[in-house]
């Protein structure tokens, strides 16, 4: 790790630089800044930011804003005039991946992620943590205990989307997390009172909160807000002798801007009345959140790390960088969160090896390599998310990213059921379809007489990843059952599309395998074939030009002008039971799978 440690006397900042633990060449380096520069730029990024919220806000406008643009210049100009050329040489070669700032007071409100050096933003090459001078950051010191955590959502009743979210991050990490190594405590609304809230944060590793906060002049009077017009101050917070490693706070303001003057008590800012409470790493929002599905998507994706033994500042960067590459261009959710504290802090100190590794989806794997079908339905969803689309509507395409991952995984069991010389009726045309309940119940018998039988299957990892799975893809067959009955209510929708979106990525992540496997069309002469992978089909070679595979081209002669099923990895094909068409209006040939029944719902929420 790399420690930038910044002192300021008047308008002269003075950097010393540790690497690891060693003082590095650099050291004693100056550079002069005023305050009303460091100021401008402060004021500058609240502008964009109010931009950007504006743009998301009112996306039916059209509204000429690049706010990355001109975000990226602001933090380019800031970037020249602040550090000395030397710290830019060093922050440019170093090889490190995470940067802990050790600064000044007054440099506190200071957007370090967002500093430009001309190729890219900090956050994008650095994990990034911040500790204040004058605050007391701990060194989290933890054995490999059952985690604590407790999930405070809208004591106040005033924030839906805050109510939602601590739902949903219950939700979620309850199944995705086991038992053994996560407790999961919920309270919310008026049911958190401060007695309550004091006994049960006392002996919380991790702390949630989602909801207002309030700011005084006397940084122990900062606090959270409950309902009545009462406040869990920090001092009231600190005399529990709280020792909590993590509190994230997505709440409605987490800073306060500088003002007319640089702010030289980093103790009137809410996190650092917090740290010096006994809290040892806060995460915390720059300037005022969305309370939409976005935030609580950003949540979700950062524990889902957290809790897969990745670091605090690692699990906030891959956050960041998903929000980066999938949100809408304007929105800099990924922009606001800031960490305080080391940002290699792990909260799971020893491997488990009972710990199911997780990883969150990588949607350019999906749009290169799994089956078109999926990959063109998922490409849609994103390109929709990006819009001003009803959530309805997004809510449809989710359902039909579900619809087409279960055609083709449950063609590729039935198909090699079918090559096994196992009789068992496959639907496959519209006379004999059936619904996605008796679709999945058929592909889960043909999983049971594979096993019965030890039959090896065509994808090594289907059986048991289908086995894993079978609670998720019931519950949303569950769901989408319901919603044929009656339409979506209005109030659920978020929720709904949050936890399904999760669920189907899990499912494709989990079934990476399909990466490897292949649906082809093989050419009459055993030349080129044409493959249905990644959202652009198209007519390639099984094997580099040049490079000749007997076996395969000789498995492949059998099924000229035949769909087949390819597995790159164990050299194997098997015939691919469905069918295909060409579009009239591109030409370009397409999969048809015409025994599932089309699932059709209400296009207006209730």
């Amino acid at each position: 790790m790399l420690s930038l440690i910044i002192d300021r006397v008047g308008n002269v900042n003075i950097f010393n630089v540790l690497e690891g633990n060693i003082p590095g060449e650099e050291s004693h380096i100056q550079s002069t800044i005023d305050d009303d520069l460091i100021l401008e730029y402060i004021g500058e990024v609240d502008s964009l930011v109010r931009v950007s919220q504006a743009v998301l806000n009112n996306q039916n406008q059209v509204v000429n804003a690049d706010v990355l643009h001109d975000l990226r210049i602001l933090g380019e100009t800031f970037y020249q005039q602040f550090f000395p050329e030397s710290i830019v040489q060093k922050l440019k070669s170093t090889s490190q991946k995470s940067i802990h700032f050790n600064i000044d007071p007054a440099l506190a409100l200071i957007p370090w992620e967002l500093l430009h050096d001309g190729n890219s933003f900090l956050s994008d090459r650095f994990r990034i943590g911040k500790t204040i001078r004058g605050g007391l950051h701990l060194s989290p010191q933890r054995s490999n205990e059952k985690i604590k955590m407790l999930i405070i959502a809208d004591p106040t009743e005033d924030l839906p989307g805050a109510q939602k979210e601590g739902e949903v991050l219950f939700s979620i990490l309850s199944q995705k997390v086991p038992s053994h190594l996560l407790e999961l405590e919920f309270i919310g609304g008026r049911q958190v009172t401060k007695l309550k809230l004091l006994s049960l944060i006392k002996d919380k590793h991790v702390i949630h909160y989602s909801g207002h906060l309030h700011f005084s002049d006397d940084s122990l009077e900062n606090g959270w807000l409950l309902s009545d017009g009462k406040i869990l101050k920090a001092r009231e917070i600190k005399s529990t002798g709280i020792n909590t490693d993590i509190v994230f706070s997505n709440s409605c303001m987490s800073a306060k801007m500088a003002g007319k003057k640089l702010n030289t008590d980093i103790l009137n800012q809410y996190a650092g009345a917090f740290l010096t409470a006994g809290i040892k790493t806060f995460i915390g929002t720059n300037w005022e959140i969305l309370d939409n599905e976005r935030t609580i998507d950003f949540t979700i994706r950062f524990y889902t790390f957290l809790f897969t033994e990745k670091s605090i500042g690692e699990s906030l960067f891959l956050a960041k960088e998903f929000a980066r590459r999938n949100y809408h261009s304007n929105d800099l959710t990924w922009a606001n969160y800031a960490l305080y504290g080391n940002p290699d802090f792990l909260l799971i100190t020893q491997a488990r090896t009972n710990l199911p590794a997780q990883k969150i989806l990588n949607p350019t794997l999906v749009f290169e390599f799994y089956p078109s079908p999926i990959a063109l339905a998922y490409s849609k969803f994103l390109s929709l998310q990006k819009t001003a689309t009803p959530q309805i509507e997004l809510l449809k395409a989710l359902v039909f990213i579900f619809e087409s991952f279960s055609k083709v995984l449950g063609m590729i069991v039935f198909s090699d059921h079918r090559f096994h010389s196992m009789d068992k009726s496959i639907p496959n045309n519209p006379d004999d379809a059936v619904s996605v309940r008796k679709w999945w119940e058929l592909v889960y018998s043909c999983i049971w007489d594979f096993q019965k039988l030890k039959i090896s299957t065509f994808m090594e990892s289907v059986s048991d990843t289908l086995n894993s799975q079978k609670d998720t893809i019931f519950k949303i067959i569950g769901w989408m059952e319901s919603w044929e009955e009656k339409p979506v209510n209005k109030d659920e929708l978020e929720s709904y599309l949050i936890i399904f979106q999760f669920f189907q990525e899990n499912l494709m992540l989990e079934f990476s395998e399909l990466e490897k496997v292949n649906i082809l069309l093989v050419s009459e002469s055993n030349q080129h074939h044409y493959f249905f992978k990644g959202t652009k089909p198209t007519y390639a070679l099984i094997n580099a030009p040049g490079v000749k595979d007997r076996t395969v081209d000789q498995q492949l002669a059998n099924y000229r002008g035949s769909l087949v099923l390819f597995h790159e990895k164990k050299k194997t094909a098997i015939p691919y039971m469905t069918y295909f068409k060409e579009k009239k209006e591109t030409g370009d040939l397409e999969l048809v799978f015409s025994g599932l029944e089309t699932f059709k719902m209400e296009t207006s929420p209730g």
